[in-house]
Parts: structure tokens; sequence; C-alpha cells
């Protein structure tokens, strides 16, 4: 099963709305265009740039006429009230029974369980799970039996190193690192927030950020600096949970002819 993984659209109106929208649709465009197609496409967080209604309803306007299913959790650039509204007709997102000002959710596809978290606190930029959203994670894994189980959420649990970025990850990552390791690794855990690709462990589970379809951060490794963004590719993951252990790409969304042939085809799995 294959997995686009897109974040960090920052979709918004005005002026400058043109480049967020049009690379978001580029690389829409680019996924649907892949050879076998993905299952499905997870976006994880800052859809919108301000969470402001109009950029959701552009960003339903760049969506329509996607083929795959498209799940989507808030950032913190998005509003997650907002959201709700301007896809309640859709099955991008849902809001969590025990709480439902909050969008989290289960999605289950052959052998696979996606738990769509929702780290997003209103007005702020750092991220939190909560008590009841960590005890539903908790549950959910319980029982999850023989499926693989991927976790996807905007903020990273974990620090990255780069400059700017480690104020603002998830605020209660001990507590989720708690929850995880009473149960089997997860296949993977999707993130955004860093706008660049990033992998490394959480609580014996790999942790991988997809890149920005909109701009990248400055790979900045002094902690005395401040972030920055530069103009490098957009891009998203492509993730293969047909393997064992899963694979992780990164494709970037604009592609060149191709210069050349190389190896022989294989078997198909």
């Amino acid at each position: 099963m294959l997995i686009g993984h897109l974040s960090d659209m920052h979709i918004t109106t005005g002026p400058l709305a043109g480049a967020p929208a049009k690379l978001f649709h580029d690389a829409l465009i680019r996924v649907q265009a892949l050879d076998p197609q993905p299952a499905c496409i997870v976006i994880t967080g800052d859809l919108a740039d301000h969470g402001d209604p109009d950029e959701y309803r552009l960003a339903a306007t760049v969506l329509h006429g996607v083929d795959l299913p498209v799940h989507i959790v808030p950032g913190n650039h998005d509003n997650a009230e907002h959201m709700a509204r301007a896809f309640a007709r859709t099955e991008y997102v849902r809001a969590a029974e025990a709480e439902p000002h909050r969008l989290y959710y289960r999605v289950d596809y052959d052998g696979l369980r996606i738990l769509f978290c929702d780290s997003s606190v209103a007005g702020r930029s750092f991220g939190r799970l909560g008590r009841t959203q960590l005890e539903w994670i908790d549950d959910e894994l319980g029982t999850a039996s023989e499926a693989s189980v991927v976790l996807a959420m905007h903020h990273h649990p974990v620090r990255s190193g780069i400059a700017g970025m480690d104020n603002s990850m998830l605020a209660d990552a001990t507590e989720l690192e708690a929850v995880l390791a009473r149960h089997r690794p997860l296949s993977r855990i999707l993130i955004g927030h860093l706008h660049r690709p990033l992998t490394t462990m959480f609580a014996g589970s790999v942790v991988t950020s997809a890149p920005s379809t909109y701009r990248q951060s400055f790979l900045g490794l002094d902690p005395t600096r401040c972030g920055a963004y530069v103009e490098e590719p957009p891009g998203f993951l492509l993730h293969d949970f047909g393997h064992r252990p899963a694979l992780t790409h990164v494709v970037p969304v604009r592609s060149g002819p191709p210069l050349g042939r190389f190896g022989r085809p294989t078997s198909p799995r």
C-alpha cells in the first residue's frame, strides 16, 4: 500500500495567494500521476496560513477533482473549527467523538490502521495532544490486532536540531512516548511542521517529516541563530507499506525528462 504524504501548504488569500495554491495544485497532480497510484493522500497540517475560512474555501477548490481519498490533520497555522466547517461535506477530516472541537480520527485500510491526530493548540505554535487524545491513541493501539499502525500528526515529538523549530515541538511528547511504549512499534509516525524531510526514531518507531509543498526551512543547525526559509524545491513523501519494513521516498514536485535506462525489470511483489 502506497501513501502520498504532503504537508505545510500554507494556503492564503489576497495578493500572495497564487504561489502556495499553485504549488499545492502541482503537488496533487504529481501524486496522482504516480504509477502505481497511492491508496490515499495524507496531509499533516498547516493546510492554511492563518486558519481563515476563505483560505479553506480556496484549499477546497484546489482539492476539487482529486480522485484519491484525502485525510487531513490540523497544524499550528490551522483553525480546527474553520477546517471542520469548510470540509463538512467531505471525508477529509472528522471530529473526535470525545472532543468534538478537535479533529482526530481513525481510518482503516487493508492491513493498515492510520491514526490521524490533532496536535494543534489554538493561537500557539507548539503542539499538544492532551490526556483525552492520548487515551484514545492507547485504546486504538490496543485494538489494532495484527494490522500495521501509522500515526499522523503535525508537530515533531523529538528534537530536529533545526534552528527555530525545536521551541515549537510537541509539548507532551513524553506522555506520548509512555503510551507507545505499551504497544508494538508503529510502522511510521508521519509529521509536518519542519518544512523539510527528516528521519529519526521515537519510542522505537521511525518518524519522518514531509517537505513543504510551498517553501522549505533552512538547514540551520546552529541553535544560536534564528530559523529561515530558503528557495529549495518543493516535494512530498511516498510511503510504501507493501514492503516489510516500510519504505519512504522523497519525491520532488517537478520532474524532468528521463535521461536513460538502467537495470532489468523485476517480478511484481
